[in-house]
């Protein structure tokens, strides 16, 4: 688990939801294989990873989280959140 307190661990930008330096790139992979690839699958080797879209921004403190680079940038200059609500 990364230690909130080490610099190096910290975000340049706070999280504009809660102000902690915990901002965090994420990518979600998409696997693909194919039903000739069963032993593959079965030893859990990837055979094709893709990624969909550009990556977002998370918050690893309080979990909020934004589509991309500029809807986090535009709600830290005090646009409208670009990220669901928290609840």
């Amino acid at each position: 688990m990364p230690d909130a307190q080490d610099p190096s661990q910290r975000s340049l930008d706070p999280c504009p939801r809660c102000g902690e330096h915990r901002l965090a790139v994420i990518e979600v992979p998409e696997l693909e294989f194919t039903d000739y690839q069963i032993a593959n699958q079965t030893l859990g080797i990837q055979t094709d990873v893709r990624l969909e879209g550009p990556p977002g921004i998370e918050c690893l403190a309080c979990g909020a989280d934004w589509d991309s680079v500029e809807a986090l940038r535009a709600e830290l200059a005090g646009g409208s959140p670009a990220g669901p609500e928290p609840g």
